[in-house]
């Protein structure tokens, strides 16, 4: 939820038109759109990437279809789910999936405000289970019973395919819960997002590397050459996350002057943000 109270919402919706009277009725209702998509697997990854209250959900759609995007989201405790669709024959499952409501086409502002009054109140009555104190211990699904992940063992967490991949020093963990939720709960045990599809233990990062003036990798520990993404967007944040420092008479624009960690700082021959393959996409 935006800091002005508004709803941040992602619409679904294979057709263009749909989409677009869609954001009207949502903006007339006090929502603020923060993105479309055409398909299931991109409404997955949107709300990976963006973090929304409110995902209003087609149902027949380029798969995966709404009913399985709504099931994979449950799982990971994601955004409100409404659907909108021209379909009534879908109604069952949606509401056992736990939807807040469902639309039917075609949509009028008046049931678009029921529902996202609806949202408002299921939001309102959340279990605010984001601002409890950090635990020592990150219980992560497993075969039929859960294991514990203690925070300095997780090196990095990445966001692919519409779920979350736990980089552990023992291993990677697959979770279903959005990238940003994890950003939420690990803040407090130093971890940043340095992009849109990574979350980074500052604990672990060894080096940040510059490969031209925009664009960095952060080097973590471990014993390998495991590079992760700092998007140009997310450098202030990082620099302001640490005690950074410039050499004396530098620039400190971060451009290649400084160079941390001693030779984790130096370019390696083949590896760096798009060309390790443990560096992600």
């Amino acid at each position: 939820m935006s800091a002005a109270g508004r709803l941040r919402a992602v619409i679904a919706d294979d057709e263009a038109g749909a989409r677009t009277h869609l954001r009207t009725l949502l903006l007339g209702a006090g929502v603020q759109t923060v993105g479309e998509c055409e398909s299931g697997s991109a409404a997955l990854e949107a709300v990976s990437a963006v973090g929304p209250d409110l995902l209003c959900l087609d149902v027949r759609m380029p798969g995966p279809d709404g009913i399985e995007v709504g099931r994979l989201l449950r799982a990971g405790g994601g955004p409100e789910v409404v659907f909108t669709t021209g379909y009534s024959d879908y109604a069952a499952a949606a509401f056992e999936l736990g939807a807040a409501d469902y639309l039917l086409k075609p949509l009028s502002a008046a049931r678009v405000g029921e529902a996202v009054r609806r949202v408002r109140a299921r939001l309102a009555h959340r279990p605010r289970t984001e601002s409890a104190p950090p635990v020592p211990r990150i219980f992560v699904p497993a075969d039929e019973h859960h294991v514990a992940v203690s925070p300095e063992g997780i090196q990095y967490v990445e966001a692919r395919d519409g779920v979350s991949l736990i980089h552990t020093d023992a291993g990677v963990r697959v979770v279903r819960v959005s990238l940003s939720r994890l950003q939420r709960l690990l803040a407090p045990c130093g971890f940043i997002r340095t992009h849109r599809a990574y979350l980074v233990n500052l604990y672990r990062v060894r080096a940040l590397v510059p490969w031209s003036r925009h664009v960095h990798s952060a080097l973590l520990d471990g014993g390998k050459e495991t590079h992760v993404p700092v998007a140009k967007s997310r450098l202030a944040a990082f620099r302001s996350s640490v005690i950074w420092m410039t050499q004396a008479g530098g620039g400190g624009d971060g451009s290649g002057a400084s160079r941390e960690g001693g030779d984790g700082g130096r370019r390696q021959s083949g590896a760096g943000p798009g060309n390790s393959r443990r560096s992600g996409r």
